[in-house]
């Protein structure tokens, strides 16, 4: 089955994106698992992406030792660890292209998220300043609902963007904890380990079956991420990577849409970040996940918030799969599960809604987020 309509020049180097994706992932785990991989190693399986690999570890190393290892009990006074204008405290969430720190913003006293893509090396020049341009766009972006970038930077080749720290939990953590198959990221843009909110902290604890209460607090989330990408796309800013990840709870129970430093603008429409790894596969729209560029507009935004709603009803993914390509097929072909078929408290209308803006076609959904 043929995934990419580009040409065999771009189907190549999307292949090797993605291979070069999966390298780096087993790389990560092989280390976080105690079983540190050999970069040479990893090099001899695949000699054909040895310069990107070496590129790609080194920037990481480069972030770790920036970093360090934020364990405060193996030293009396541990040595502060900073990047451009910003003094790394801890690692709050690691997924994708990036690795989110808690920060504080030295020139203004203030805590944020720092935002360091370690990988960035698998962008070419002309991606890295495309990424650039969109971080300063989504730092235009002034919503309710929409979590804050703060600037955009680059120190001893670690790439970075700040935005504004929200304390909470995201939805893929609401959704796990209410019972998720697994199918939830298991890192996140950024977590705080103290407390839950009375929102969040009653959403979790629902009993099953699940009342009106939680399926009306479901439309509530929605409505706010909805009227937050209304106001990206009306200033020509695509998200491109909403999930349950991206969509946080903070202490008082408010939904924040965040992670906008990814973005795709409206003027770049003609450029392909590398291999479109970074859309989370099981929330892209079929347009996305098969590449076609010139159909990736707000309404990819819009599936990928309806895949979003479906988890969040049904505590499964709307695209259930094992790997890559299995996952691929059925956003290609296969339509997901009505959702009052696996609980028949879903509310008829929120299962319509949800369905309409999964359609496969783009023309089918709804034509805006509003």
């Amino acid at each position: 089955m043929k995934l990419h309509s580009e040409s065999p020049t771009n189907d190549t180097l999307l292949a090797e994106d993605r291979e070069l994706a999966s390298a780096l992932e087993r790389y990560q785990s092989a280390r976080i698992g105690g079983q540190p991989l050999s970069l040479e190693a990893l090099i001899a399986e695949r000699p054909h992406l040895g310069e990107r690999l070496r590129a790609c570890v080194a920037s990481l190393q480069a972030v770790e030792h920036i970093a360090g290892p934020f364990r405060p009990e193996q030293s009396e006074h541990p040595t502060p660890r900073e990047l451009g204008d910003f003094r790394l405290l801890r690692e709050v969430g690691r997924g994708g292209m990036g690795v989110v720190y808690e920060a504080e913003q030295l020139s203004l006293g203030r805590r944020v998220a720092l935002k360091v893509l370690p990988f960035a090396a698998m962008m070419d020049p002309r991606h890295l300043q495309r990424f650039q341009n969109e971080a300063r766009a989504a730092a235009s972006l002034e919503h309710p609902h929409i979590v804050p970038v703060y600037g955009v930077g680059c120190e001893r080749g670690v790439h970075y963007y700040a935005m504004k720290f929200v304390d909470g939990q995201t939805l893929g953590q609401v959704i796990a904890r209410l019972g998720s198959s697994g199918s939830a990221e298991p890192t996140t843009p950024y977590t705080t380990p103290p407390g839950e909110t009375a929102a969040v902290a009653k959403a979790v604890t629902q009993q099953q079956p699940r009342d009106s209460a939680y399926f009306r607090q479901v439309a509530e989330w929605g409505i706010a991420a909805a009227e937050a990408l209304e106001h990206a796309h009306s200033l020509g800013i695509v998200h491109r990577d909403i999930k349950p990840g991206n969509l946080m709870l903070d202490v008082q129970g408010k939904l924040w849409v965040t992670d906008f430093g990814l973005a795709r603008t409206g003027s770049d429409s003609g450029l392909t970040m590398t291999g479109d790894v970074l859309g989370t596969l099981r929330y892209m729209s079929p347009e996305q996940a098969l590449a076609k560029h010139g159909l990736v507009d707000h309404r990819t935004d819009v599936y990928a918030l309806g895949a979003t709603l479906y988890e969040l009803l049904t505590l499964r993914p709307a695209v259930p799969g094992e790997d890559r390509e299995e996952i691929l097929r059925k956003i290609t072909f296969d339509d997901p599960k009505n959702p009052r078929s696996l609980d028949r408290a879903i509310p008829l209308d929120l299962e319509t809604i949800v369905l309409k803006a999964l359609a496969k076609e783009p023309n089918e959904r709804y034509l805006s987020a509003r």
